[in-house]
């Protein structure tokens, strides 16, 4: 009688240990499970490789940052940094913003934030009246007298004021520059410079 007792007895402790390690084998291998992601994920591309894919002509270590409009206004508002307006299908932009790149690296810049405007200055909508708002004293006009941003545009800014906005010279009289011919290697050096002593008003 005394030894089925204890066979009964060894048979529940077997069958305690069992169900405690399968309890802790079943939260282990869930935790395995819910820490690994499920399906592979791809790697996201850099701001800098998905500019180079926009603008080909800058380089791939490149410092320009994709921001969205808010962080743009709210840079306009009480930030500091390097911003350039543009948009891909603009010639010009495809020209300057490896100029940009150049002046940001040579000050050890390593952020200038990029918004495409191109929508928003189509449709006039809220984003792009702020900017003009912002840009106002600093905006050529349009045909019918009215401050329009021009792209490309960059702006440097500290705590909130433009102290500094970036003037391409004009061409001479008779000269019929395209964004390929007008950016000789003086031009380039002279606007680097600019963008350069733009960078230093922020600090």
């Amino acid at each position: 009688m005394k030894h089925a007792k204890t066979a009964k007895n060894y048979t529940k402790c077997m069958l305690l240990v069992a169900v405690v390690v399968g309890i802790i084998t079943i939260v282990i291998c869930g935790w395995y499970i819910w820490s690994r992601p499920q399906t592979p994920v791809s790697p996201q591309p850099s701001d800098a490789a998905r500019f180079k894919t926009a603008y080909s002509r800058v380089a791939n270590d490149n410092r320009f940052v994709f921001a969205s409009a808010g962080e743009v206004l709210e840079k306009f508002e009480s930030g500091s940094g390097l911003i350039f307006l543009g948009f891909q299908q603009c010639p010009w932009c495809q020209q300057l913003a490896p100029i940009v790149d150049e002046a940001a690296k040579a000050e050890g810049l390593d952020k200038i934030y990029y918004l495409d405007i191109r929508h928003a200055r189509e449709t006039n909508d809220a984003t792009y009246k702020k900017l003009v708002e912002k840009l106002k004293p600093h905006l050529r006009t349009d045909e019918n007298g009215q401050p329009r941003v021009y792209v490309p545009d960059v702006t440097a800014l500290k705590d909130g004021r433009v102290v500094g906005h970036f003037l391409q010279e004009t061409t001479a009289d008779g000269e019929k520059a395209t964004p390929d011919t007008y950016w000789t290697r003086e031009r380039r050096a002279r606007a680097v410079e600019q963008l350069r002593q733009m960078i230093r008003a922020m600090r």
